[in-house]
């Protein structure tokens, strides 16, 4: 009996063993194929569920780890799977928090990623899109002029001044803008009324021509026909027939030299005087070159020198308060006053058919 069970054992030992192989065998063989499998599908994984598989491993393993560790003693095996029940929630909840935030965390890196994209774009097309807006506005007629306007002129034409100006419509428009300090002075020089003139922008592709005229002071009398004097002495040669009575009338003055110094002593008068003051001619002498005969609203002439013309004529209304009738009041050297008689010259004779 001995013997049979002994025997027995020797039989079914290699049975067994080789049962345990072909186990094993198949166990590696499932374990190969199911990495390979795994290492496939990792192959088609993007590389965020990668990351996340990568991580849900490392929780595997920690978890093994600790399986290992725990006692093998059933009394304590029993204790634990009494608390397993109480733990096993919990211990869920904290690896679907722990999921949660692996994918959160990694929220910040997608967004900011995603934005620096967006910004190379946005640098992209701007490059390209501002070299072809240049291009197609180069070759469009907003590159052209297509207009030209007048501000400011009273007394000068609109068009005399676009014409003076040489601004070519139909032409390129920034070239002409570049040069515009060129084109106003064109419009000074050829225009004696402007006193400035500035090239603007009204539109996208019009410029407006904005002009400041110099005043007009005086009239120059010359052959029955008046000149306007601008404030700057320059005569105007366009006559008019009729003479403003809001100005002083010149007559006989040859030169600039001679009319703007007159001039300005006369606007420094007081307004009471300039508004007696109906005429003034030159009249100069073989010693004096200064000489003026002023003619006044009330019948009286005044000989003065132009450089003391507004010192002198401060003293004309009382003078005139003290004469008897009408005369001469002879400012050339001193204050002198003689009335009209029939041994007064050439001169005073055609200033008595002026008045």
């Amino acid at each position: 009996m001995p013997i049979y069970s002994n025997h027995y054992l020797i039989t079914v030992k290699p049975n067994l063993a080789k049962e345990a192989n072909t186990i094993s065998k198949k166990g590696i063989f499932n374990r190969n194929s199911s990495k390979k499998r795994e290492e496939e599908n990792e192959e088609n994984l993007t590389p965020w569920q990668k990351e996340h598989q990568r991580y849900l491993k490392e929780k595997d393993g920690s978890g093994e780890k600790e399986e290992t560790s725990k006692p093998t003693n059933p009394a304590e095996i029993s204790e634990e799977n009494q608390e397993g029940d109480f733990t096993e929630n919990n211990n869920d909840q904290e690896q679907g928090k722990d999921k949660s935030t692996s994918f959160t965390d990694r929220l910040p890196k997608l967004k900011s990623h995603h934005k620096q994209l967006h910004k190379r774009l946005f640098i992209l097309i701007t490059l390209f899109t501002i070299p072809l807006l240049v291009t197609l506005y180069y070759i469009s007629p907003l590159n052209s002029l297509s207009k030209v306007e007048v501000e400011g002129n009273q007394n000068i034409d609109s068009q005399e001044i676009i014409a003076s100006s040489d601004l070519q419509v139909g032409q390129k428009l920034w070239s002409q803008y570049l040069d515009r300090e060129e084109f106003t002075r064109k419009i000074v020089q050829e225009l004696p009324r402007v006193k400035n003139a500035e090239i603007k922008f009204s539109a996208l592709n019009q410029f407006t021509i904005d002009v400041t005229e110099h005043e007009e002071v005086s009239l120059l009398a010359e052959d029955k026909k008046y000149y306007p004097i601008l404030e700057n002495g320059e005569v105007v040669r366009q006559p008019e027939e009729r003479a403003d009575e809001n100005k002083v009338i010149l007559e006989n003055f040859n030169s600039q030299n001679q009319i703007m110094p007159t001039i300005e002593n006369y606007y420094n008068l007081p307004d009471e005087i300039q508004s007696d003051v109906s005429q003034i001619n030159y009249t100069p002498s073989r010693n004096n070159e200064e000489l003026l005969t002023i003619f006044m609203n009330d019948g009286n002439r005044v000989i003065v020198n132009i450089s003391n013309m507004e010192q002198q004529m401060q003293y004309y209304p009382q003078v005139a308060q003290e004469m008897d009738d009408n005369g001469i009041v002879d400012m050339e050297v001193g204050i002198f006053v003689r009335p009209y008689d029939e041994n007064s010259t050439e001169d005073e004779q055609d200033g008595n058919e002026a008045e």
